[in-house]
């Protein structure tokens, strides 16, 4: 009996360091489990891309922005001002009440301009406008030196539409220049000509820029290239005035 005891002990002793019992056979099954569980994560982060994958928006060219309207229906209520002019000196739309703008943005979404909310700056821009390309960059610039006037509110305004120029269609390139201001949509007039909000601010060229103060009086008008710290002066002066 004590002999098949010790024989016994000794098989078990040898399971034992070959490996074998329910304790390695659990370890063998949770280690096909993690085998398993690894090959179903590898398929899956190869299929979705994993966390490093750039977004569907990044990668589709437009993001979609080649089907918002480049035509929106703009309100004009009040007086239009003069018609801007180079060459006259002062210039006459100086202290003429401007008319409010009731438009749309690129979504659809109500935008208003009302000197009756606060001082504000109208910025006429045409995508095709070899000047506006250059011009945009700064504005944005200023915006981000911290500069602009907290009292200023500034909207970007899409005139002068062309479908057969460069840049087009004008919500894409908004998008893409990184516009960080609110934008009316113009009311097409014909292709590349001043849509009805730039023809009621007297728009003649791009870009325009309008500063009306919290009174509702125009209080400069100026159209072309603008430096920022020229631009700055312009404005400083314009809300002071």
């Amino acid at each position: 009996m004590a002999n098949r005891q010790r024989a016994e002990a000794r098989r078990k002793a040898a399971q034992k360091a070959a490996g074998g019992g329910s304790g390695s056979k659990t370890w063998m099954w949770v280690t096909i489990a993690i085998v398993v569980v690894a090959a179903i994560i590898g398929i899956v982060v190869a299929t979705t891309g994993g966390d490093d994958a750039p977004a569907a928006s990044d990668t589709t060219a437009g993001g979609g922005l080649s089907s918002l309207p480049t035509s929106q229906k703009v309100t004009v209520t009040g007086t239009p001002l003069t018609p801007f002019s180079t060459d006259t000196k002062p210039d006459p739309g100086i202290g003429e009440t401007a008319p409010v703008l009731d438009g749309l943005n690129f979504n659809s979404q109500p935008v208003k301009v009302d000197a009756a909310d606060g001082a504000y700056m109208l910025v006429f821009l045409a995508h095709w406008c070899p000047h506006c390309n250059a011009e945009v960059p700064r504005l944005l610039d200023w915006k981000n030196s911290g500069a602009v006037p907290a009292d200023l509110r500034v909207f970007g305004v899409a005139t002068a539409v062309s479908e057969t120029s460069v840049n087009f269609p004008p919500a894409e390139w908004f998008s893409n220049k990184g516009w960080a201001w609110p934008v009316i949509v113009d009311e097409s007039k014909g292709d590349g000509a001043a849509g009805t909000a730039a023809q009621a601010y007297g728009a003649t060229g791009w870009p325009y820029f309008v500063i009306v103060g919290a009174d509702g009086k125009v209080k400069n008008r100026t159209s072309g290239e603008v430096e920022i710290k020229d631009l700055q002066k312009i404005v400083d002066d314009a809300l002071a005035g």
